[in-house]
Formats: C-alpha cells, sequence, structure tokens
C-alpha cells in the first residue's frame, strides 16, 4: 500500500499509532516508558504547542490524539519520537531507533465519529487483556482523567463532564463497531461508517 501523501491541519484532531521497531517490546519496563512518553509529551509541546487529548502506551506501539493549532504535525512527532528514542536508549543501552517507520495518522474530520475513536484509544489495553476496564490501566491518559491527578501533561480531552457516563460508553463496543474503527483509522480522513454516538451530531 503506497505511504499517504501528509495533510496538516489546523482543524481537526488526528489519530496517530506509532510501534516500535519490529513490532518488539521497548525493552524497559512500561512504568518508566511512561515515564518518558510524559516528559517527551511535554517537551515537544513546549517547542512544537498543540493539544493533547488522550495517550494510551502499550507494550510496543502508542496511541496519541492530537491537535495542531499551528498545522504542524510532523514537527511535533519528529520531536517527540526522537525524544523518547533517545530517552530509551539511554536507560536500556540499545542503540537502535525505537520506531520501525513513519507514524500513522488519521485525520478525525467529524465530530460525530470522535468519540468512538476516544473509546478505540483507550480501549487497547482491554483488547490485549492487560486489565479489565479502560479506566484502570495506569498508562492511559484516561486514568489520569478519572483519578484527577495531575501530571506533566495538560491533557485536553473532549469529554470533561459526566466522566462516569463516557467511562460506561468507552467500555462497551461491538467487535464489528471495533474492526470498523480500526480500517477506518486507515484512511487518511477518519471514516468507519459508524451510526454517530447519542447527542453528537453537532
Amino acid at each position: 500500500m503506497p505511504r499517504k501523501k501528509l495533510i496538516r491541519t489546523d482543524q481537526f484532531p488526528y489519530h496517530i499509532c506509532t510501534r516500535s521497531n519490529n513490532k518488539d517490546w521497548f525493552n524497559l519496563s512500561l512504568d518508566r516508558v511512561w515515564e518518558i512518553t510524559q516528559r517527551g509529551l511535554a517537551y515537544a509541546n513546549k517547542l512544537n504547542p498543540v493539544e493533547i487529548h488522550a495517550f494510551v502506551l502499550m507494550n510496543n506501539h502508542y496511541h496519541l490524539l492530537v491537535t495542531t493549532p499551528n498545522a504542524d504535525i510532523d514537527c511535533f512527532m519528529r520531536t517527540f519520537n526522537k525524544y523518547i528514542s533517545e530517552q530509551i536508549n539511554i536507560y536500556s543501552g540499545a542503540i537502535n531507533y525505537k520506531f520501525g517507520g513513519p507514524y500513522n495518522w488519521s485525520i478525525v474530520s467529524k465530530r460525530q465519529y470522535l468519540f468512538n475513536v476516544y473509546r478505540y484509544v483507550f480501549r487497547n489495553p482491554v483488547k490485549a487483556g492487560m486489565t479489565q476496564t479502560c479506566e484502570e490501566y495506569p498508562f492511559s491518559s484516561l486514568q489520569v482523567a478519572s483519578l484527577k491527578t495531575p501530571g506533566l501533561v495538560n491533557y485536553r480531552p473532549h469529554f470533561d463532564d459526566n466522566l462516569v457516563e463516557w467511562l460506561e460508553f468507552f467500555n462497551h463496543i461491538q467487535k464489528s463497531d471495533d474492526e470498523l474503527i480500526r480500517r477506518g483509522l486507515r484512511r487518511a480522513h477518519f471514516s468507519p461508517r459508524l451510526e454517530p454516538t447519542e447527542g453528537e451530531n453537532s
């Protein structure tokens, strides 16, 4: 499949997924990698200001929802991934690049689909059998939001109110819908052909 030509926008969020080289584990504890990624997000955001909506760290990849007011997703991602790679190498003694290729991206240009993307991102640890519920997973911005704990990153999700109701939504999805979302995220403009979530037609 030919690589998508990057689209720079300041209007809509991106879903970003980056996998480690050869899909290998990071060779550090997830606690340490989480610390590195949070410092990296803060550092990259200082150099290339963005709005960070969600972040979930897995064993060999991460998911990120981010909006770029300056339409510079490439600059932000270059800084962020370089920081992660360098820091993991320092702590692990490795010398190779941590990431095997360009990050995967998809623009979520329709608000009625945005919360299905949130759900897909937050459910990754559940699907992997790492936790029972989305909010229990420690290496997720959702737990930061659930516990209302301050951190290095100022997450700005689109669901500040009624978090209990959102958790119910995030934790339940049909397997067929999950697959539609996964396929939709392969497109430059996310389009899973799902029904909008209730109340999100604006």
